[in-house]
């Protein structure tokens, strides 16, 4: 009979906060990377050649304090930091400062079978993610990049032009940004494969909910208890997680399917710069399981309902995910473009083209506005049509299919 006090962490997070503002999608993912910190390196897949870990690198995105992105991340962080054996990280360290912490972080743990193993697992929150990442400093996110894989040794030059190593890194990485930052900390080749390929960005527009008031309730108290108990227990998880028959097969059967579309050219996410993280999403829905099967119990079974749960709150993610860059893209409009765009999705119904151009008309002019429709129909965001009375174009938006 299981010890946990709940049955299910992830379920039990999402009730804990079910009544404060941020989204639902942020809550979503900041418990799949509370988890993913408390597993650290102890766990693991054997994948081939490879040996996949649980850690995460999850970025909310949204506008600055609009969609409470930072209550999110600290409710999060202050369930995290109670559980034992867990070194976390501020978001102002450098990078020579987080390869020292993680140097300081080694420890060793017994497999199942008896066998010793060191690692050095560290978790980094951090409510700017542009104080974390700098303004365009490739060899932090080329550092990044690497750490994601969780090498089992990395090695690094120091200082005195000499070398050093980390044995069993893993980083852990959940942060939050405003999509305006991105454009300054993100360089464009560092935009579709390389580290963003490797991020999970969790886009909201605005709060989940209005609460004039929150109070924390004697049963949130409960609540909040039973998640740390149970998050110890997910802490002291060692060994190999393994397929069941049924979840090979759910697996495998997405995995040829999902390999034929890409070969089609069909991707989760209709943005060019995301075929990186398309080109790597098998190995988040991997991830994604483990962290799944590890909330619900001990078993270290990955099922096909762990696939289908792991695989239904990627796509929610994806849904949104091709806003993350806003602006960021290189042609001249793009950033105008993303604006009127945004506007027209916000206002759920048939827009007039006077509408946009007195909201934008400091930004826009008729020219511009034009280069802007054409992308607008090309990419099949609006369907434009003409009102016969006044003979104004009108903006009627293409709602998005799940994927």
């Amino acid at each position: 009979m299981s010890s946990r006090e709940l049955p299910d962490w992830i379920t039990g997070y999402l009730k804990y906060t079910e009544s404060s503002e941020p989204p639902l999608a942020y809550h979503t993912w900041i418990s799949i990377g509370m988890i993913a910190g408390a597993l650290q390196r102890k766990v693991r897949l054997d994948w081939g050649f490879e040996h996949i870990y649980p850690n995460m690198y999850i970025v909310l995105v949204g506008p600055s304090g609009r969609s409470r992105k930072g209550i999110a991340l600290g409710i999060g962080k202050s369930i995290l930091a109670e559980i034992g054996g867990i070194t976390m990280t501020s978001e102002n360290a450098t990078r020579e400062a987080l390869i020292r912490a993680m140097k300081g972080a080694v420890t060793n743990f017994q497999m199942p079978n008896g066998q010793i193993l060191f690692h050095c697992s560290i978790t980094c929150f951090s409510e700017e993610l542009s104080v974390f990442l700098g303004q365009n400093d490739i060899k932090f996110l080329a550092s990044l990049t690497d750490w994601y894989d969780s090498k089992d040794d990395w090695t690094y030059e120091t200082k005195g032009t000499g070398k050093d190593h980390l044995q069993g890194l893993c980083f852990n990485l959940l942060g939050a940004t405003a999509p305006d930052w991105l454009q300054s900390m993100l360089p464009q080749e560092a935009v579709g494969g390389g580290f963003t390929s490797r991020v999970i960005f969790v886009v909201e527009d605005r709060k989940g909910k209005t609460v004039p008031k929150p109070i924390i309730t004697e049963h949130e108290e409960q609540l909040r208890n039973a998640l740390i108990v149970d998050l110890n227990r997910i802490n002291n998880m060692t060994g190999m997680f393994t397929f069941s028959p049924t979840g090979e097969k759910a697996y495998t059967d997405w995995y040829t399917g999902y390999d034929k579309l890409l070969d089609s050219g069909k991707y989760p996410v209709e943005d060019a710069r995301f075929n990186g993280y398309a080109e790597r999403r098998a190995t988040h829905i991997r991830k994604l399981m483990m962290i799944m099967s590890a909330s619900r119990g001990d078993d270290m079974l990955l099922t096909a309902e762990d696939f289908e749960r792991s695989h239904k709150i990627l796509k929610s993610a994806e849904l949104k995910m091709s806003r993350t860059f806003g602006g960021l893209g290189g042609a001249k409009y793009a950033n105008a473009t993303e604006r009127v765009m945004e506007y027209i999705k916000g206002i759920h119904a048939p827009v007039s083209r006077q509408d946009v151009m007195r909201k934008f008309y400091r930004d826009v002019d008729g020219a511009t506005m034009r280069i802007i429709e054409e992308v607008m129909e090309q990419t099949g965001f609006v369907t434009i049509k003409v009102n016969l009375q006044s003979g104004d174009k009108i903006y009627l938006y293409n709602y998005e299919k799940p994927v």
